[in-house]
């Protein structure tokens, strides 16, 4: 009972990472009039000026930070915000949607599965119909929905590449996530929130130098940007990206990652998925479909399966 009750925080700041997470669902199509991009480069620059802004609030307690800390939060800035999004559009635009969502649904049961078996925390066999489960859900979510034309009007060596750039993403964020939750609990005197504020700083870095290399080729992002109409709607879009999907969904996953074993911190990722629908579905004034509902039937039991296996025979850390 005792290991149930202390899961249960990690579990809320989980479900509240993906409820920041699945606002990106959302936004990037409210401001279709705006690239990729410029949506991209805009959100990441308002998480690292927001997380600029508190650093220098909170200065007395943040200047002791370790050099170590600062470079793994670089490494983190690009593999689980700036390089993982960059692949992730690549996927989309020559695999096509489906394809890639479906590639990166898998993300949950790849996290638990590669973290367990780094860090042996329960029988494999535990996350067997769990795993099913989900994988279960997220076929049924996109099996309904048709291939965008890139995935079907591309050469096989465009559908290559994008299988590749899906890949390349999946492995990204799945390094991130084990990798980041394994960093905080050795690390035990950083904050999650000021880890998040320092990977927003960090993210910050690689979106400057993003636009100096935009510069230097004669890609002027900037200039086409303020030149575009709605730039009211596009600003109060990137806000909200930067602080809720990137600062508090990072430091959300942070307290996720140090209370609860990575095994069962990477199932929590499906919410992003089920609170992107929620929010699509509200927006949009819609109703989900009985498809749609069995997926998401799927995808709770896997999760609700998955803890309470996990919770029972994990095996006794030394």
């Amino acid at each position: 009972m005792r290991s149930n009750r202390s899961s249960f925080p990690g579990i809320m700041f989980g479900m509240l990472a993906g409820a920041a997470w699945g606002l990106a669902f959302l936004i990037p199509s409210m401001l279709s009039a705006f690239s990729s991009l410029e949506i991209t480069l805009g959100r990441y620059f308002m998480y690292g000026l927001y997380s600029l802004l508190l650093f220098i609030i909170y200065k007395k307690n943040s200047f002791h930070v370790p050099l170590r800390v600062w470079s793994k939060a670089l490494l983190y800035a690009f593999t689980g915000n700036v390089g993982y999004f960059f692949f992730l559009v690549l996927g989309i635009q020559y695999a096509g949607a489906t394809i890639t969502t479906l590639i990166i649904g898998t993300l949950p049961i790849i996290i638990s599965l590669t973290g367990n078996f780094l860090n042996k925390e329960f029988p494999f066999k535990v996350m067997i119909f769990p795993a099913c489960s989900i994988l279960i859900g997220v076929f049924l979510l996109y099996s309904g929905e048709e291939g965008t034309a890139s995935s079907i009007t591309n050469s096989n060596s465009n559908l290559l590449f994008g299988f590749l750039c899906c890949f390349i993403a999946l492995v990204l964020w799945t390094w991130y996530g084990i990798s980041n939750a394994n960093f905080l609990k050795r690390e035990s005197q950083v904050s999650p929130d000021l880890f998040s504020t320092i990977i927003g700083i960090q993210t910050l870095t690689l979106v400057l130098i993003a636009l100096l290399i935009s510069g230097m080729i004669n890609q002027n992002i900037m200039t086409d940007l303020l030149a575009k109409d709605d730039l009211m709607y596009y600003t109060l879009g990137v806000i909200i990206l930067g602080i809720a999907a990137s600062w508090i969904a990072t430091w959300a996953w942070n307290q996720t990652s140090i209370r609860l074993s990575v095994s069962m911190a990477g199932m929590m990722i499906v919410f992003e998925t089920l609170f992107g629908l929620l929010y699509s579905f509200v927006y949009h004034t819609d109703f989900p479909s009985i498809l749609e509902w069995a997926s998401i039937v799927f995808i709770l039991l896997g999760v609700v399966l998955g803890i309470w296996k996990i919770n029972r025979d994990k095996q006794p850390q030394p």
